[in-house]
């Protein structure tokens, strides 16, 4: 048996092991740099640990031998579900991991444009030592709007109430009972763009929830309101928000993830001051990683075992190639 680690992922010794007590490793630690490459690396694998490059229907169709993909990760909307299915490939993630270090960029991001801390540091370096213009303001008693309420939006929530933050939340499933546990108050989406302070977007990607937060709802936002989204790129309306943050419609936004990553050098984001970016980072701590890959090990261990878990296209069981 064959096992692919395709592009970086966090592999310690001891899981590097693990996995070699299975089969055959090949660890490639950088990214392939085409799908060609990708495809060189994969194609002659039985299992394959993938990070961020996706996984396509060319690539799955050129892999002969693969059962099996452990996605590194949580999101797996880079991966061709349906091509994976069809063929038979069982497809693993790793569910509710990393949610305290995504709550916690939250804050940093909004703190950061809250209080100026990136103009300040930037300006500081410049020999510019004048506070008069870094004034800024507290959360304390701002109203924080969260969109989506699983793991990591119910986790933001704990946080901000120890801002003393008041708090807004959309959800697919509200009730009175979730409500009073949470201490929020459950409304639309309208009501939060238009009363929030701090809007922060916890909500995978799908059909219904892509290009969600677009023109007509930046233009609903205070003008004196930030953007937090450490969900998913595609979520925002990119095109829309470079507008509103050229035009000052709203204060700023803070961004760890985009509609295209790595975010291109001439993307127009990067020239504005009033947006504080990070390279798709949010879940990036020690622990984080850590339990990331125990579980990535763990679901292709299981798997192996013929006990698989986590499985993201779980109709496809009656037909996978189980070992």
């Amino acid at each position: 048996m064959k096992i692919v680690i395709s592009d970086p992922v966090f592999l310690p010794g001891e899981y590097r092991k693990r996995l070699e007590a299975l089969g055959d490793l090949e660890v490639f630690d950088s990214m392939p740099s085409s799908n060609e490459e990708f495809i060189s690396r994969v194609e002659d694998a039985d299992i394959v640990m993938v990070g961020r490059h996706g996984f396509s229907k060319k690539e799955f169709h050129a892999s002969r031998n693969l059962r099996m993909v452990s996605v590194w990760q949580t999101g797996y909307d880079h991966i061709d579900i349906k091509t994976a299915t069809e063929n038979g490939i069982i497809v693993s993630n790793v569910p509710d991991y990393a949610f305290d270090s995504v709550a916690e960029m939250v804050f940093a991001l909004a703190l950061n444009l809250m209080r100026k801390v990136h103009t300040a540091d930037s300006k500081l370096r410049e020999g510019d030592f004048d506070w008069r213009d870094y004034i800024g303001n507290q959360l304390m008693g701002k109203t924080m709007g969260v969109v989506g309420t699983g793991s990591i939006g119910e986790r933001v929530i704990q946080i901000a109430h120890g801002f003393n933050m008041n708090i807004l939340s959309v959800t697919g499933h509200p009730s009175e009972e979730k409500a009073r546990k949470l201490g929020v108050r459950f409304v639309d989406l309208d009501t939060l763009l238009t009363e929030s302070d701090v809007v922060t977007l916890h909500v995978p990607l799908t059909p219904s929830t892509e290009k969600m937060i677009g023109a007509k709802e930046l233009a609903k936002m205070k003008k004196s309101a930030i953007l937090i989204n450490t969900a998913r790129g595609k979520v925002i309306d990119e095109t829309a928000l470079v507008e509103a943050l050229e035009k000052k419609k709203i204060r700023g936004a803070g961004l760890d993830v985009f509609e295209k990553e790595p975010l291109p050098p001439d993307d127009p984001l990067i020239r504005l001051e009033n947006a504080v970016l990070t390279p798709h980072i949010a879940f990036l701590s020690e622990e984080s990683l850590e339990e990331c890959t125990h579980v990535c090990v763990e679901n292709i261990e299981r798997f192996v075992a013929g006990r698989p878990q986590n499985i993201v296209n779980p109709e496809v069981l009656a037909e996978s190639r189980l070992p």
